[in-house]
């Protein structure tokens, strides 16, 4: 095994940034005092130690921020999320590093030095950075990361040489245990394995003891694999209250290209995501936006998203966006094959025809766009109903056998009668074909017991008529054809 471990040291700051450099300058208290700021922030000369009140006499224009540990856990995992695309095994170091088990995929990678220089460059990206440690225990990787030493140990034959130097403080223990150890004159490891073992579980507990054996590979180290969540979500705050729907378009982009990223790392796709606006006063607004086929596509997530915003009126000042997206999709694989065997167009007249829905339903809404879908039912006036538009399968079975109106009655209307022939607008109607008889329903108390007739008009136009086969055995005008 070889662990590679990332080591946020400003994770604390990280969190609240929004990726890259920062134009703005960004400070981060803890218990009255500045723990960490962003570069610009540094510029300035604002340090770790200085109260918050002078930060701000620096820098008036500056981003204060309480330190928010379940934030921090939650740029962590999704970080560790986001590490899954280099192997498999990944673990948390709460409160502020990762584990990487790499010895797999260097060969995929082109060895040691290429994999760590892309995951950096993918860090940078996202706007982190991290210290790292490589070493074959995972321990000792994440000591290493602690105490700033990026040299790699790849055999654990080498691992108590490049371990004894490290300084007390890279051991993961309690800050107490550490002083404690300080005290007693141990600077280093190797003063601390010198420890008379026995002695040292008495004063010090034995989380020392059994450290050491993990670090040095002598003492079995299990790590719990990361698993990711089955729902994405990010939040972003915004830097100042947003007033208008063009002030948000920069914080969308950034949520939808972070999104697509994550569904590409999974190998997934989405076909429903949310949006919800934040506002300081009065419950958030949540903007849905749907596609009709599982897609990671960023710059066609993008047009629908803006042509949602397009209608949207902001009533309140927005202060936060936070971005879900719901069930994952595994991808289609799709291939070219098909394109020698079928010369038809129906691909191209698919994705059309979802475009054009999704087009309404970023225009119009979701709630205003639907489609008539045939039901498994023979009454007339119960099989189709509304649905929300969807591929319609050609081979699906249909229950009717005979031709239907494309246009039904609301209600049947009654027609007058001469002879026991059915007139419409004081004119016999010509029976063209029939009768179709439908007598169904019997087992909900709506049976219908009826004979349908195909029946052309003096004008010439074509209905849709029924008898009833109980009782007086009137006639019906119950469709026109088109």
């Amino acid at each position: 095994m070889l662990w590679l471990c990332l080591h946020f040291r400003e994770l604390p700051v990280e969190c609240f940034s929004s990726g890259g450099d920062d134009a703005q300058p960004l400070f981060v208290s803890e218990a009255g005092r500045v723990i960490g700021a962003n570069r610009p922030a540094r510029r300035l000369g604002i340090r770790p130690g200085m109260l918050p009140t002078a930060a701000r006499a620096i820098s008036e224009a500056g981003l204060h921020r309480i330190r928010d540990p379940q934030r921090e856990r939650r740029t962590l995992e999704h970080l560790a999320t986001w590490a899954l695309q280099f192997t498999p095994r990944v673990s948390l170091q709460p409160p502020e590093g990762l584990l990487l088990e790499v010895a797999g995929s260097l060969h995929y990678f082109q060895g040691l030095e290429s994999l760590r220089q892309r995951i950096s460059a993918g860090l940078e990206q996202r706007g982190h950075r991290a210290g790292t440690g490589i070493a074959p225990t995972p321990t000792a990787a994440w000591m290493l990361a602690r105490a700033g030493d990026s040299t790699p140990v790849t055999t654990r034959a080498a691992l108590a040489d490049r371990l004894a130097p490290l300084p007390v403080h890279a051991l993961p223990l309690e800050k107490r245990v550490r002083d404690a150890l300080e005290g007693l004159g141990c600077e280093c490891v190797d003063a601390v394995r010198s420890l008379p073992s026995d002695g040292a579980t008495r004063r010090l507990g034995r989380p020392l003891l059994e450290t050491l054996q993990r670090a040095h590979g002598e003492r079995p180290d299990p790590r719990q694999n990361w698993q990711p969540p089955g729902q994405f979500e990010q939040l972003i705050d915004c830097p100042e209250a947003v007033a208008d729907v063009a002030g948000l378009h920069p914080l969308i982009q950034q949520l939808l290209d972070t999104l697509c990223s994550h569904l590409r790392e999974r190998d997934t796709a989405i076909m429903r995501l949310w949006f919800m606006l934040w506002h300081r006063d009065r419950d958030p607004t949540c903007l849905p936006v749907g596609v009709m086929s599982p897609t990671r596509d960023a710059s066609h997530l993008k047009w629908l998203v803006e042509r949602r915003f397009e209608r949207l009126e902001l009533t309140a000042d927005v202060t936060a966006v936070t971005l879900r997206a719901g069930r994952f999709h595994a991808m289609q694989a799709t291939s070219g094959a098909f394109d020698l065997l079928d010369r038809d167009d129906r691909p191209a007249r698919d994705a059309n025809w979802e475009a054009l829905i999704e087009t309404f339903d970023s225009r119009l809404g979701e709630e205003r766009v639907c489609m008539i879908t045939p039901m498994a039912e023979h009454r007339p006036e119960r099989a189709w109903a509304y649905r929300r538009p969807a591929r319609v399968d050609p081979s699906a079975p249909s229950p009717c056998t005979g031709a239907r109106p494309a246009w039904l009655l609301e209600r049947p209307l009654p027609l007058r009668s001469c002879q026991g022939r059915p007139q419409y607008h004081n004119a016999p109607l010509v029976l063209e074909t029939g009768p179709e008889r439908i007598e169904t329903g019997w087992w909900d108390g709506l049976d219908v017991t009826r004979d349908y007739y195909h029946a052309c008009t003096a004008e010439g136009r074509r209905v849709w008529i029924f008898r009833n086969r109980r009782g007086p055995r009137d006639w019906y005008l119950h469709g026109i054809f088109a």
